[in-house]
This record gives structure tokens, sequence and C-alpha cells, in this order.
């Protein structure tokens, strides 16, 4: 098994960790899964009318949901009803598969310089390297082949999973860092003429806040003279380059495969999906959505869902497409 998977628990007081309303007591859930897997003993969720073929199949077991929706229960699925059923789903398969918990071990084929300052119950594995005068907070998982460079600085509670690399950088509590990824290097700053190109330092550093999730082989590029900053709570999927002074504010979720070019500040909750491009000194406004593969090349006020490469309105680009179709029909 890869996941260690908590005891089953009964109805009642899983229904009290989602928040969620149940009318039976006694029975116990003993894991999560898909809706069309439902059986005895199985929860599953109902948050999405794409889902109701599946759910129509289930025999037995739990679903959580919306109240308005009871009604699409069958046979003997039992009802847990909350506004909010993908986020009590989420609670659920947390209490079923918890979050890693630090050991306190730390391995004696790690390298950790003297002057680094390691918090309490720290897990660190072996060959991690973590340099001169760096922090790590209390509680945090740091695997196999991390680097942390010097003077840099984890939060407490935080997970890094193998081979990660953080240097120049500054980050707060609960960082969850995926396998691979590479925050704090030197961003790709010069200057060109007929001479040659010129490099030109790059003296800024990453700064980020807390409960900020990084992906698989991402890259953060530290900043050039002022500093990269991810926001608190951000989602940075895989595969996403964020280049030197870029900022995110606080919720920004940035799907795989995205570029940011540097300087470039995004506001708060901004959605950018897949395979975005984004040129470098725009400003984005808060609760700006993205469509993927769009590109980015002027500044977008607060709250305009855009797309297209140059992106546009959403509307103006679905009546170009429609138009298109048009013109290849003829």
């Amino acid at each position: 098994m890869f996941f260690q998977k908590s005891l089953p628990i009964l109805i009642e007081q899983l229904a009290k960790i989602i928040d969620a309303k149940v009318n039976t007591q006694g029975i116990l859930v003993e894991d999560v899964g898909p809706l069309e897997n439902l059986r005895e003993g199985i929860l599953g969720c109902y948050h999405n009318t794409k889902y109701k073929a599946s759910l129509s199949k289930a025999k037995s077991g739990f679903c959580i949901m919306k109240e308005e929706d009871k009604h699409l229960l069958e046979n003997n699925v039992v009802g847990l009803f909350t506004p909010t059923p993908y986020r009590a789903f989420g609670k659920a398969a947390l209490y079923f598969y918890p979050r890693p918990t630090s050991t306190g071990e730390i391995s004696k084929l790690a390298d950790i310089h003297p002057s680094a300052k390691i918090g309490k119950n720290c897990q660190i594995e072996a060959f991690a390297v973590i340099k001169a005068f760096s922090q790590i907070g209390d509680n945090t998982i740091i695997r196999s082949h991390c680097v942390i460079g010097e003077h840099a600085q984890i939060g407490k509670d935080s997970l890094l999973e193998h081979g990660v690399t953080i240097t120049n950088t500054l980050a707060g509590e609960r960082l969850y860092v995926k396998s691979g990824a590479r925050i704090g290097q030197s961003g790709f700053g010069f200057h060109m003429d007929e001479r040659g190109h010129f490099d030109i330092p790059q003296i800024g550093c990453v700064r980020i806040g807390n409960d900020v999730q990084i992906g698989a082989n991402t890259a953060i590029d530290r900043g050039s003279q002022h500093d990269t900053i991810i926001g608190n709570f951000c989602r940075i999927d895989n595969l996403v380059q964020i280049a030197h002074n870029v900022e995110l504010g606080d919720g920004c979720v940035i799907v795989s495969q995205v570029g940011i070019a540097g300087s470039s500040k995004l506001g708060k909750f901004v959605i950018v999906a897949g395979q975005v491009g984004i040129a470098g000194h725009l400003t984005i406004g808060d609760g700006v959505k993205i469509a993927a593969q769009s590109g980015i090349m002027r500044d977008v006020p607060p709250g305009e869902t855009i797309a297209g490469s140059p992106a546009i309105s959403v509307r103006d680009w679905h009546k170009q497409t429609i138009a298109l179709q048009k013109l290849v029909k003829k």
C-alpha cells in the first residue's frame, strides 16, 4: 500500500469532522472512493451534475451532497448534507489519509551545516543538504536529496518532497513543495547588444507566504533588484515557470505549463489555466480568469475572463471562433 489509512469511523463522528448533517447513526465509514464504486462502508461525493449517472449506479454506501440533491439518492445510499460537498469530501479524505507528520528523525547521512538552525521535531532524510545559516521551522519534513541554500528560511509544518532545491528564499509556514521543484535560482536577466550578452546580477530573493503549494519541476526565479513574491494560499501546479520579480497575490491558482515573464504582477485569486503565456511587466487585476493556451500581452482589469492569443474578452473570443468556423464552411 502506498498510503496509510486511518481506522473506520462512525458516520455521526465523521459528519462532525466535515460539518455535514446526517440522519443515520451507528454505521461505520471505512474509506472514501469514486461514486461509481460506492459499496457498503465507502463514502463518495456528488458535487457536479456530470456525475448523475455514476451516482445512479451506487447500490449502498455514503454520499456527500447538497441537501437540495437528496432526491437523487437511490437504493441504500446514505446522504451527508452540506452546502460545500467537495470541501467536505476533502476533509473526509484527509481524515482517512492524513498528511505526513514528522518522525523527528534526522539521518546521519544528511549534510547539515553547524550554523543551520533546525527546529523541533524535524525529519531530515538521507542525502539532504542544509547549508550555512539556513533556518528550518518546527515539524518540517525534508526528504532525501533536497538542498536548502545559505540563509534560506522555511517555516514550520512544511513538507519538501524528494529532490527539491530552495535557495535565496524566505518561506512561510505549511509550505508544500513537490519533487524536483527549483526555487530561488537566478533569473533570465542580461543586456543584449552587438558586443554580446552581458549578465545582470540577480540580487533579490523569493518571498513565499503561508499555506503555499508548489508543483513538481516548477521553477521560481529570485528577483533581480526587487523580490519575487508568492502570496498566501497560492496553488502552483507542475511545470510552471515564474520569472524574476513576478508577484502573485493571495490565493492565485496557476495551472501546469504556465510561463509568467519578469516583473508581471497578478492580483488576488487570479486563475491561470494550462499553457498560458504572460508577457513581462504586466498587471493582472484581482479575480481575473485566463483560459488555457491564452497569450497575455496587455494589462487586464480586475474581474475579467479572457481567452485567445492575443487574449481578449472571452465573449469576443467565442464570437471570433464562431465567425471563423462560418468562414471555413463557405
